[in-house]
């Protein structure tokens, strides 16, 4: 199936599949047709940026600048895992990704499904909810295949968590550490200083 998935990535499709939070629905942060139907499935506004999926650091650095110490602490302590990190961004990246707030908000995950694509594709993926943009997100792939009947849409079975929370959202500038989304990782257990 990954293999599968990374040549709907590649044609500018929209897959959804299972990450260690919710159910997602990824394309190609390159593609620009994928990104133009992914906010248009959405109903979300270009200007709410998009979270990316990444294999590892190495392949976000070149997106960022370089973190601040705090920042890598909490990827060694988090990631892979459901922390997204707002960092700051290279002056080069489009503006649907940042949403012109200057930052890129990025995270490894560790979902089974996740993992196996990412070895397959080794760049960043968007990773945005599987559902229309303020309403409840599917849990299971035959609800997200309900959602969506007139997408062609390739749907990777898998589990999510069961208490149904987002990523913990944190953005990073410097020292200061400021939460932006309460998620699967309490704001205590992250030991950093929010403002």
């Amino acid at each position: 199936m990954s293999q599968a998935a990374v040549d709907a990535l590649r044609r500018g499709e929209v897959i959804a599949l299972a990450t260690e939070t919710l159910f997602g629905l990824s394309i190609d942060p390159e593609h620009p047709g994928a990104v133009a139907r992914l906010l248009a499935m959405k109903g979300r506004s270009p200007e709410k940026g998009l979270i990316l999926l990444v294999p590892d650091l190495a392949r976000l650095e070149p997106l960022i600048l370089p973190p601040s110490p705090v920042a890598r602490d909490l990827m060694a302590r988090f990631w892979p895992g459901p922390l997204t990190l707002a960092l700051p961004a290279r002056l080069h990246l489009p503006s649907h990704l940042t949403g012109g707030t200057g930052f890129i908000a990025a995270r490894v995950s560790p979902a089974p499904q996740v993992m196996a694509l990412m070895a397959l594709w080794q760049r960043p993926l968007v990773s945005t909810s599987a559902n229309r943009s303020g309403q409840p997100t599917p849990a299971r792939a035959e609800e997200v295949r309900a959602l969506w009947p007139d997408e062609a849409l390739l749907v990777i079975d898998g589990s999510i968590r069961s208490d149904g929370l987002p990523s913990t959202l944190l953005r990073v500038e410097g020292e200061r550490v400021t939460l932006l989304r309460a998620g699967a990782i309490p704001a205590e257990a992250l030991q950093v200083r929010l403002s």
